[in-house]
């Protein structure tokens, strides 16, 4: 048997002294990178934090701002009011709040379909109208009331019931009560993404005030007020939202002046002031962006409260 020389022993030894150099030091790069993943990892979480902080304020100031112009202004609600105006990139420490506040009875309240659990004609006929101007089949009007109605009678051609979705790849029940929120319509018979992009700025879903919501003659757009108001010309139209934009309406009188062909008994949809309004609060912080949606609600004598609140992104 061999014996290694002296040279030959260092050799190895020097061999392993070098192995064992870089064990370690791949082994302290290793822990160099997790440690660094872990502080990386706990500052965006702090950052995460701090940010949905800053959105649930946010959602504060808007309701603030609401309360104090109820008590500013409460018979009319009009979009050149402070409320109506949007808080753009407001810095606050390492993060920039943006918000903005909606009156969604400015909109179509899909709920109304239903009054006393029966189909409401006035409501079915405003939201056929509605559909067709946006050249959209008005079919999809019976959809939503079979979704929204608490029997199983289909409601015209267009209407669809359990047997419908239940026959579905991926099965499920009509709700078969008001709906909570304009989402809820990617479920229903009729609606894809398209058409839903096509309504989302006209339509809401709003519970209801004593079984119906009135639309706000000031705050709504064009498209809902021909919707509501067929006897109106667009010309007339046109020149009841110039009327509102001069001098905002502050009684159903106001409406009428400003509409002299409008039809007395369409007033009774029409309002000038309003109780729901969605809240968006946007918040980017260093690396995170976050975003909240809320619908809120205005009572006199309760204040500004929430009715659902949901995350953005």
């Amino acid at each position: 048997m061999r014996i290694k020389g002296d040279g030959e022993q260092r050799g190895v030894a020097a061999v392993t002294a070098l192995l064992i150099v870089a064990v370690a030091a791949s082994a302290a790069s290793l822990m160099l990178v997790q440690q660094s993943a872990m502080l990386g990892q706990t500052s965006l979480v702090a950052s995460r934090a701090q940010a949905e902080l800053y959105g649930r304020a946010g959602l504060d100031w808007a309701r603030g701002v609401l309360a104090d112009d109820a008590k500013r202004a409460a018979d009319f609600d009009a979009l050149n009011e402070a409320w109506a105006q949007p808080m753009v990139g407001l810095p606050v420490d390492r993060a920039i709040v943006s918000g903005a506040i909606v009156d969604e009875q400015g909109k179509f309240n899909l709920n109304n379909l239903l009054k006393d659990g029966k189909s409401s004609g006035e409501d079915m006929a405003t939201f056929k109208r509605l559909l067709e101007s946006l050249g959209l089949s008005a079919d999809l009007r019976d959809a939503v009331l079979d979704w929204i109605d608490k029997d199983s009678d289909l409601y015209g051609s267009g209407g669809a019931e359990n047997p419908y979705y239940l026959a579905l790849g991926a099965p499920y029940r009509a709700a078969d009560q008001p709906m909570i929120q304009v989402e809820e319509l990617y479920r229903i018979r009729g609606f894809d993404a398209k058409t839903v992009a096509k309504l989302r700025p006209y339509i809401t879903a709003l519970p209801s005030l004593q079984g119906h919501t009135t639309v706000n003659a000031n705050t709504a757009s064009a498209t809902v007020l021909a919707a509501l108001l067929p006897e109106l010309a667009p010309a007339d139209i046109a020149n009841l939202i110039k009327a509102r934009e001069e001098k905002p309406f502050r009684s159903k009188d106001d409406i009428t002046r400003a509409a002299k062909n409008i039809n007395p008994a369409a007033l009774g949809a029409l309002d000038v002031k309003s109780s729901f309004f969605s809240v968006r609060v946007r918040v980017a912080q260093d690396d995170v962006q976050i975003g909240t949606e809320a619908l809120v609600q205005r009572d006199p004598a309760a204040g500004v409260a929430v009715v659902w609140r949901r995350p953005l992104y």
